[in-house]
């Protein structure tokens, strides 16, 4: 339609990113212990035996804004040896939870309140946009990651969740055998088995789907 603006080719969006988190959020990462190769959106930095990510991903032409790409932020916690303790615990078919090593992703609005939907349309726009994510990692993910910096930080963390939703009713899905296997990882299987046992009571569908797990445990 004339008059209208259209998205910038992808590569041409990913090379202004790359440009755009060079001048901006290089340096500040970097000293908290995060890099980022050259030709990535993603930064990385040491967990355990594996790492914590913030990864960038742009969405080109989304639904709701087919003349623009959308910027996305999520964390990733990756752990080969965890990811092989929960392979072992999932029920035959489930693998795909932890794919790539990943034991957990959190995208931003598991992190932060409500935040807005980041599109744009020109470098100028992208440019700004990467201001508000530098102030969301400074205020919200960051903060984030530091309180799992550490795995045995994440299982306590994560199990704070667990027991905060306690009596919600709803289906636990596969997270708490994920838990589970941290704790199983760390050497403290009874911590596993209690896991397990909360999130899913006898006489429970759960119970019997995630059954393998509590055999995995149980054998310690």
């Amino acid at each position: 339609m004339t008059g209208s603006k259209m998205s910038p080719d992808r590569a041409i969006a990913l090379a202004w990113l790359r440009q755009a988190l060079a001048d901006e959020l290089d340096d500040p990462m970097r000293s908290i212990g995060f890099k980022r190769t050259a030709r990535g959106v993603s930064y990385s930095r040491h967990w355990g035996d594996g790492r914590q990510k913030v990864d960038i991903e742009l969405i080109a032409r989304p639904r709701y804004a087919p003349d623009a790409i959308q910027v996305s932020l999520s964390v990733s916690f990756v752990s080969a040896g965890i990811a092989d303790v929960a392979r072992g615990m999932l029920p035959e078919g489930d693998e795909e939870v932890v794919r790539k090593d990943v034991v957990e992703r959190s995208v931003l609005d598991q992190i932060m309140r409500n935040p807005p939907v980041l599109t744009f349309r020109d470098e100028r726009e992208l440019r700004d946009l990467v201001s508000h994510l530098k102030g969301w990692l400074k205020s919200s993910v960051i903060p984030y990651m530091d309180a799992r910096s550490s795995v045995e930080e994440f299982a306590r963390e994560s199990n704070r969740s667990l027991m905060a939703n306690s009596g919600d009713g709803f289906p636990r899905g596969p997270r708490p055998v994920v838990l589970a296997a941290v704790q199983k990882f760390l050497g403290y299987p009874d911590d596993a088995l209690a896991t397990l046992e909360f999130a899913y009571p006898p006489e429970t569908q759960e119970r019997v789907y995630y059954s393998g797990a509590f055999t995995v445990v149980s054998s310690d």
